[in-house]
């Protein structure tokens, strides 16, 4: 489905990957309001500017691991559990990465173990690493990553639903012609945007 109803937010997301002393965007909404997809236009944006860009995907299963989140991007001997776990992280990120600026855009941020979160806010506050996080709005997340908005090295973006005319535009785009306004109404009652 084509984006629609999101050019202020691409432009700040455009700006903020042009911007030397912005770090990252943390974008926050409701389940199902559009994060993730926005969060993927980051990374095409950054790739179009040369970027390496890495995704982490948070879960659940993987909080209860430290730097589960990251195992995938990160050789065995980057997972050690002694005191030089983060940097030994730090390192083989900065290896991956190949001399070009890391975006790291990371899903459901919420559920980062406090080891990932901690890696973040490490990446973010040394200027290693510019992050694309999405959140879930009014579900608790790790400290480290709230401080990325609150000691304001990202911008925070809250993203809410789509006004009922970006529904009816998206539904006329994904549907290739006009949609007749009973149909129109009754999709708009039943998702509110979202």
């Amino acid at each position: 489905w084509p984006l629609t109803g999101r050019d202020r937010e691409l432009g700040l997301l455009h700006e903020a990957l042009s911007d030397a002393v912005l770090r990252g965007v943390v974008i926050a909404g409701p389940a199902g309001v559009g994060k993730t997809r926005l969060t993927t236009e980051a990374a095409e944006l950054a790739r179009a500017q040369g970027c390496a860009v890495e995704w982490v995907r948070a879960s659940g299963s993987a909080r209860s691991i430290p730097l589960g989140a990251f195992a995938p991007l990160l050789p065995a001997t980057a997972l050690r559990t002694d005191v030089e776990l983060l940097a030994a992280a730090r390192h083989a990120l900065a290896e991956r990465s190949a001399g070009r600026r890391l975006v790291l855009c990371i899903d459901d941020g919420q559920l980062l173990d406090d080891a990932s979160a901690a890696l973040v806010h490490q990446l973010v506050a040394a200027g290693e690493a510019f992050v694309v996080v999405s959140v879930r709005r009014g579900e608790p997340a790790p400290d480290a990553l709230r401080a990325l908005w609150k000691d304001e090295l990202c911008a925070l973006l809250d993203l809410s639903e789509l006004s009922r005319p970006d529904v009816e535009e998206l539904l006329e785009a994904a549907l290739g012609g006009a949609i007749d306004g009973g149909s129109a109404n009754a999709l708009w009652e039943r998702t509110r945007g979202n």
